[in-house]
């Protein structure tokens, strides 16, 4: 009888423990300290309906290693309880350099739908995004790729004819500037975008200051400052029945203004999310607004008043992502019929691969181009480079020192022109 009263207590502190398991572990916590078993050890049944009038010492040591191994038991279970908390925080999602750094060649599709309002913040969300609409007929792309063969670390970022111009220093990603047909902007003072790695909870801020002309001919002096939070994750349901059972979303709120203009301020609130092991946002909600002296407060404690201007959203549909944009090792090249700079680099032998020292690259161009090398880590960040050349139609050859590197896969950029393509090189 002993020894079925322990089986049923230990059973009914796993069934508390599978409660606990399931997202109740304060009501578990307080009937563990409070109960009576927590107080002293369970009655056995058999000592209480017994008629012997005293114990044996065999009874008396049954019953003393039946409350150690309960005492044992409850410590144990305390333990993985004050411990669970902490595995989950390390399974949470986040971003890193080597999965969410921005690449050069990388084109990403946008759809643009309507607004979707970003809702609350917080964790174990769910955004129901199935039943949005396009706002437009057709899609568009943003490309990425290296402006300036002297400045390997340099980004631009290409869409709605505007070219955005980033620098990735180590596990920074730094906005540096804009410009299109009508208007030039270099920040003097970059923006902070990205931290790696960055996952619920963490905060970035940066001021910037940039300097430009409109229309080639008026100056333009802005200032502001950047706010990056990651504030919400959460399941993430996506049109054409996808689901992100893991999405991490990101809000930058951006404030600036014009020197030497009017206490008008705008403001451009983007709330992007990511989706684990996709390199970019799936999703995207984006509002500005114009912020002039009222009532309400800023970021800084300034009294401001906003007025929405401008509201819109972005769809990265997740499957064309993980076709266009590579987070492994490109695969080798097929027979299909070559595009872009395949056509134009042709029959490449990479010697050694595995390389050591000296990578020795033999090609042959079907035209005339000005081509060069540069070698990448895997989370897209520069490491060395050739010098740009005029080469001819015709078998050619290049050398790239890759002594200095470590062991490990690196992506080889072949440029043509002002086109890219990829290929990969072992280094042992």
């Amino acid at each position: 009888m002993i020894k079925n009263t322990i089986h049923l207590t230990h059973a009914y502190v796993h069934r508390l423990a599978d409660v606990h398991l399931a997202g109740f572990a304060p009501a578990f916590t307080l009937s563990l300290c409070d109960s009576e078993y927590a107080r002293k050890p369970p009655v056995p049944i058999a000592s209480v309906v017994s008629t012997h009038p005293k114990k044996t010492k065999t009874e008396a040591y049954n019953k003393k290693m039946n409350y150690f191994k309960y005492q044992f038991m409850k410590k144990k279970l305390t333990i993985i309880l004050i411990l669970f908390p902490f595995v989950l925080f390390a399974q949470q999602i986040k971003l890193t350099a080597d999965l969410n750094a921005y690449r050069a060649a990388d084109q990403i599709t946008k759809q643009q739908v309507e607004f979707k309002d970003p809702g609350s913040k917080g964790r174990n969300l769910t955004w129901d995004f199935r039943l949005i609409q396009p706002t437009t007929e057709e899609d568009y792309t943003l490309d990425y790729f290296i402006p300036d063969s002297t400045r390997m670390n340099r980004l631009c970022g290409m869409e709605h004819n505007t070219r955005y111009y980033y620098t990735q220093q180590n596990d920074s990603l730094w906005a540096t500037g804009f410009e299109n047909s009508t208007t030039y902007m270099k920040y003097v003072t970059p923006e902070l975008r990205l931290k790696f790695p960055l996952s619920y909870g963490d905060t970035l801020f940066s001021y910037f200051r940039g300097e430009g002309e409109h229309c080639h001919r008026d100056s333009l002096h802005v200032r502001g400052y950047t706010k990056v939070i990651v504030d919400a994750e959460g399941e993430l349901q996506l049109p054409n029945f996808e689901t992100i059972k893991k999405a991490l979303r990101v809000r930058t709120t951006r404030h600036y203004t014009e020197v030497g203009k009017d206490s008008v301020e705008m403001t451009l609130d983007t709330y992007s999310w990511y989706a684990e092991g996709i390199r970019y946002p799936v999703f995207e909600s984006v509002k500005t607004s114009l912020s002039k002296k009222g009532d309400s407060k800023d970021e800084l404690g300034e009294s401001m008043t906003d007025t929405t201007v401008f509201s819109t959203s972005f769809y990265y549909p997740p499957g064309l992502q993980i076709t266009q944009v590579e987070t492994v090792p490109l695969p080798v090249e097929t027979d299909e019929e070559l595009l872009g700079a395949a056509a134009v680099f042709t029959e490449a032998i990479l010697l050694p691969n595995p390389v050591v020292e000296n990578l020795n690259l033999n090609f042959k161009l079907t035209r005339n181009a000005r081509v060069w090398f540069s070698v990448h880590s895997n989370g897209g960040l520069p490491l060395c480079q050739t010098p740009q050349q005029n080469l001819s139609e015709g078998y050619n050859s290049s050398t790239i020192n890759m002594g200095s590197l470590m062991t490990g896969t690196y992506t080889l950029y072949v440029h043509v022109d002002d086109m890219v393509m990829q290929k990969i090189v072992v280094k042992k």
